[in-house]
């Protein structure tokens, strides 16, 4: 990943859909595809980074007659992929109508593709790449769940009933034109879910509130009859494959001839573990599964089959990050509002050496059968490399060991962690940050004792930060370079806490609120939702009515009245004086290696100020950059890469920005690139060079070539002279020093540039 690129983080666990082509198959997840080739087992990805034109998917059908793939999105959007090309098709995302424009399936009938959407059956010309007509059974008033085609007529299945029109007739854009099918009751409480057209028959999935109560229905001429009960578990879907009906339910699918009888199972999987099918698709003797928690499936026989995978986070859900020494944690829940349980229970995921793993609540012993749900924060233990995450549940705080095993957990039963004062018997750690010791601290939300702290031995402290913070709901969580710490209460404020280095003797201990009063604080707003400390141990505070830094973090404990206000930064721009970003809604702030901060927002995507704060670097947003949505929830530096982690309400991406932290020595130097051939025309970066370098490029002869400053421990080189022209081809020496020393400069590397 070169400096100034991005690459999405697509879940790689969940398949919703596949379609098999002669010579490779096509599966989509949550947001993005994987493409298979059979004979040379190479596996690319399509995604809203190098191709797709959107973020979440709904679902993948396939067009026969223009051999192209057709992938549907929830808000409307439509890509076709052929002959390794892509072409969108934007109308229904464009459309000026109300409601959901979802994509919830594809059909293909007579050399067309037929959509059933949010709103109405969208029909499409796989050739011109252009919507033909819309068919509005509902008038738009209901979704169109799925559609099929038999004998003469087009069939609409909505969530409660089935109607039916003419395929040939030509005006099925007027609702008069359709019929409600008799032969499918009506619904009141109940759903059908999938429709398909098998030999002489539709088959119907009914969706039943009861447990065991999922049927697949048969409708042939004037009957309908159930051909399938799933009396033990929930039935997922249906489908068509090779003119056979597919019912695919949790630990297997079935294949059904024409007549109903029994044509093939398959059942769990050779490499372990049930299947769970969304999608099947086959091709020359091997079956495609689209599972839920596999992915891509191939699937020969009983004996014989296996996961096509990529790397990827295992899920979909992210919320929280942490950074260190090379290891990424994700906390993966949500909540609805600042207290609303969303009962997410995807646990936590870890991003090592381009790996991903899972620490799955379902298979970890401590965890197990237990009442937890919603981890919300997460943080690395610097010494030992264990991972501490809470959560707004029954087990509000848990420890797992450097391999991503659950050792410890932590309830108001064997600590003093403390239940909400709201009365429902939950407790909300709502951030922990262990320091540069191995002392766990949290913070405790509707507490008395908010913020609270296990040291390295395992010995609990709690501390008093005064009337204003107890019994509220706390958030962020930050260590700044003196020991303070400092922590957010919503709607209050930014609290501090000196504690003298002292954990355990809490006599001279020292607090501090800082507001929206003109003399106690001055914040933009009391709603604090970032923090960040800088190099020169400024205190970086985001609010929903733009930042403000605090200056001299550590005298504002004895500060008096008036005397620790954070200042918030201005420019003077033809005779205005403004503050910088306003009134913005920050999300989240990051601090480079260069000292320059990264802001994340709820509506203005990121933003990279200069490590004073007075410019503007760079923003990044939907418009004008691949980041996947303006709503920013988190943000986390790989500071030795450079990469700029980034969770949305879309999902998971990063971006490789072009500063670092500085290195003591040259020990571990790259240049990448290189060689730089013609065809790259991103920046030649040098890594691994001390803080805040003078950089020279030279040739071989000793000749000036280009000069820069590094951001922190990183340099780059657009491959171009001082003056702005295209260096010719050679080898280039990379020569740095220290910006305030008068050491000379030393060669810390070299690079082969082909034009």
């Amino acid at each position: 990943m070169g400096t100034g690129q991005w690459r999405l983080h697509v879940p790689s666990n969940k398949a919703i859909g596949v379609v098999a082509q002669s010579d490779r198959v096509f599966a989509a997840y949550g947001n993005g595809v994987a493409e298979y080739e059979y004979s040379s087992g190479e596996l690319s990805i399509w995604d809203a980074v190098n191709s797709l034109s959107d973020i979440s998917l709904s679902c993948i059908g396939y067009s026969s007659s223009s051999d192209a793939v057709f992938i549907g999105y929830e808000n409307g959007n439509i890509d076709r992929i052929k002959s390794n090309s892509l072409v969108n098709l934007p109308a229904i995302n464009l459309a000026q109508i109300q409601g959901s424009k979802r994509i919830n399936s594809f059909v293909e009938y007579q050399g067309y593709m037929y959509a059933a959407t949010g709103f109405a059956i969208v029909k499409i010309d796989p050739i011109k790449n252009e919507v033909r007509d819309t068919y509005y059974p509902t008038n738009g008033n209901q979704a169109i769940v799925d559609l099929a085609f038999r004998n003469d007529s087009i069939y609409a299945l909505t969530d409660d009933q089935m109607y039916r029109g003419y395929a040939s007739n030509i005006a099925l854009a007027d609702p008069t034109q359709w019929v409600v099918d008799p032969r499918l009751q009506q619904l009141s409480q109940d759903t059908y879910s999938n429709l398909e057209a098998v030999g002489d028959s539709l088959y119907v999935l009914f969706k039943g509130n009861l447990n065991g109560t999922d049927t697949v229905y048969s409708i042939r001429d004037n009957s309908i009859a159930p051909v399938f009960v799933q009396a033990f578990s929930d039935i997922m879907n249906i489908g068509e494959l090779n003119g056979r009906l597919v019912v695919n339910y949790p630990g297997a699918s079935i294949v059904f001839n024409a007549d109903n009888s029994f044509f093939h199972f398959i059942g769990a999987y050779s490499f372990g573990g049930g299947s769970q099918p969304n999608q099947l698709a086959y091709n020359n003797g091997v079956y495609w599964v689209a599972d839920d928690y596999a992915g891509l499936v191939k699937y020969t026989n009983s004996a014989t089959s296996e996961i096509i995978s990529f790397p990827g986070p295992p899920k979909k859900d992210f919320f929280s990050l942490d950074w260190n020494k090379g290891k990424l944690a994700v906390a993966t829940g949500r909540l609805i509002g600042p207290d609303g349980n969303t009962y997410t229970k995807s646990g936590i995921y870890t991003f090592e050496d381009e790996a991903w793993t899972f620490s799955d609540p379902n298979e970890q012993n401590l965890w197990k059968e237990q009442d937890i749900w919603d981890f919300g924060s997460v943080s690395i233990n610097p010494v030992n490399d264990q991972i501490a995450t809470g959560t707004y549940s029954k087990i509000p705080l848990s420890i797992l060991n450097e391999d991503g095993v659950v050792i410890d957990t932590l309830t108001p039963f064997n600590s003093p962690l403390e239940e909400v004062s709201l009365g429902n018997g939950k407790t909300y750690i709502s951030d922990v940050s262990y320091d540069s010791d191995g002392n766990l601290w949290v913070v405790n939300a509707y507490s008395n004792s908010p913020l609270k702290v296990r040291d390295k031995d395992g010995v609990w402290y709690e501390f008093n930060t005064g009337t204003s913070s107890k019994s509220k709901h706390t958030d962020n969580l930050v260590i700044d370079d003196n020991g303070n710490k400092w922590f957010a209460v919503t709607g209050v404020g930014l609290f501090g806490y000196n504690d003298q280095e002292t954990i355990s003797t809490s006599g001279d201990d020292q607090y501090v609120l800082l507001n929206s009063g003109e003399n106690t604080g001055a914040l933009p707003s009391n709603q604090v939702n970032a923090i960040a400390v800088d190099f020169d141990n400024e205190i970086w505070i985001g609010t929903d009515n733009g930042f403000a830094v605090l200056y001299n973090s550590n005298g504002a404990f004895d500060a008096g009245y008036g005397e620790y206000n954070a200042q918030r930064i201005k420019l003077e721009f033809e005779g205005n004086v403004e503050y910088v970003l306003g009134a913005t809604d920050i999300t989240d702030i990051e601090v480079d290696g260069a000292n320059r901060k990264w802001f994340g927002t709820s509506n203005a995507g990121i933003i990279l100020l200069s490590a004073d704060g007075l410019e503007i670097i760079e923003q990044h947003t939907v418009e004008n950059s691949p980041l996947i949505s303006d709503n920013i929830l988190d943000l986390e530096l790989d500071q030795n890469t450079g990469e700029l982690f980034i969770v949305t309400d879309q999902g998971l991406i990063s971006y490789r920005t072009d500063g670092s932290v500085g290195k003591n020595n040259y020990d571990d130097v790259t240049v990448f690139p290189n060689p730089a051939r013609p065809e790259f025309d991103g920046p030649i970066t040098i890594q691994g060079i001390k803080y805040d370098s003078d950089v020279r490029v030279t040739d071989v002869a000793g000749n000036l070539i280009y000069e820069t400053t590094s951001n922190g421990g990183t340099a780059t080189w657009n491959g171009r002279t001082l003056q702005g022209d295209k260096v010719t081809t050679g080898v280039y020496l990379i020569w740095t020093a220290p910006n305030d020393s008068e050491v000379k400069g030393r060669k810390v590397g070299k690079v082969l540039v082909v034009n």
